[in-house]
């Protein structure tokens, strides 16, 4: 972290306190409802992001 002048060194396999990674590779499923209501929440804002950037990879779907 050289721009805080620290010597500490952070990676993606840091751990704190000497602290066990507990959920390492574990995924918890999602429903199927979840998903689109999620979607379907987000995509007006997905949508909005996409216009305002003028990039259009914000507007995705899962659902075929």
């Amino acid at each position: 972290m050289k721009h805080f002048r620290l010597p500490f060194q952070m990676t993606h396999n840091t751990q704190i306190d000497g602290q066990a990674v507990l959920n390492k590779g574990k995924k918890n499923a999602v429903s199927e409802f979840v998903i689109r209501e999620l979607d379907d929440f987000f995509d007006p804002f997905n949508k909005r992001l996409a216009r305002l950037l003028g990039d259009e990879k914000f507007i995705f779907t899962r659902r075929g």
